[in-house]
């Protein structure tokens, strides 16, 4: 019931062709105008709590940089999801906002890029 994503995520099972959800649109377009272009995949959900998966994999890096929007059915399961992922050492910048929580991947790992992307994702208001 709780976030086991380290490779899970990275195994290439994502919907082609599937939309972007409405509630991410904005948020995908502020990190853009950020500078933070990248291509957005949809994946099922990683347990009873989340109705989701967003993978937001940034383009212009050749190692891996993936942010990762788990999209909780309410504010107390993605509480609860966030208490595990903040106990998965290859995550980092693990944070909620709302029934969202954000976690990246970035290998090598750079804490002043997630931090910048934290930031936006925390600031952000998700409708």
């Amino acid at each position: 019931m709780y976030i086991l994503v380290p490779l899970l995520l990275l195994t290439g099972c994502g919907r082609e062709g599937v939309p972007t959800p409405v509630e991410l649109s904005a948020f995908i377009e502020e990190l853009q105008e950020n500078g933070v272009d990248g291509t957005l995949s949809i994946r099922g959900p990683v347990n009873e709590d989340m109705e989701y998966v967003a993978e937001f994999a940034i383009a212009k890096y050749t190692s891996t940089r993936i942010i990762s929007l788990f999209k909780c059915k309410d504010a107390e399961k993605a509480r609860v999801n966030l208490e595990e992922a903040l106990k998965n050492p290859k995550l980092s910048g693990q944070a909620s906002n709302g029934t969202f929580i954000m976690a990246a991947t970035f290998y090598p790992p750079d804490e002043k890029a997630v931090e910048k992307i934290k930031a936006i994702f925390l600031a952000h208001v998700f409708e």
